[in-house]
């Protein structure tokens, strides 16, 4: 049969060639973070498919939304769970608490960074 037409490609196949050109990792490293083969990986990529427990461990690790990247939403940006979740809550305070917890999380977001620099960052050279 002559392909005068070209096949429509899987879009979780799509999805997932658009987050290794995104992301710069190759299929080794989505089968080491999703902790399968890469004989998997490259099965993801003829079927079209994945599995729910492995695509929840890419969209974790690169930061895309797990319906995203099973092809159940258009958008890449689209918000986790826990992010709704978080709006949730926050649209629930009065305007001036809601300032309250931007100014509570930049604060506690500094502490957190002053804190890895000190104690988690590799220590400078010693021979200077």
């Amino acid at each position: 049969m002559k392909k005068t037409e070209q096949q429509q490609e899987p879009l979780i196949t799509k999805r997932l060639n658009e987050l290794i050109e995104k992301k710069r990792v190759s299929k080794a490293e989505l089968a080491r973070v999703a902790g399968v083969s890469p004989q998997s990986v490259n099965g993801w990529f003829k079927r079209g498919s994945i599995s729910k427990e492995a695509a929840a461990k890419l969209s974790n690790e690169y930061d895309v939304s797990l319906p995203w990247l099973l092809g159940e939403s258009e958008q890449a940006g689209e918000l986790r769970a826990e992010e709704k979740r978080l709006l949730e809550v926050f649209n629930k305070l009065p305007p001036i608490e809601r300032n309250n917890m931007l100014a509570a999380f930049e604060m506690r977001l500094q502490e957190l960074i002053t804190f890895y620099t000190k104690y988690a960052a590799p220590p400078a050279d010693e021979n200077k």
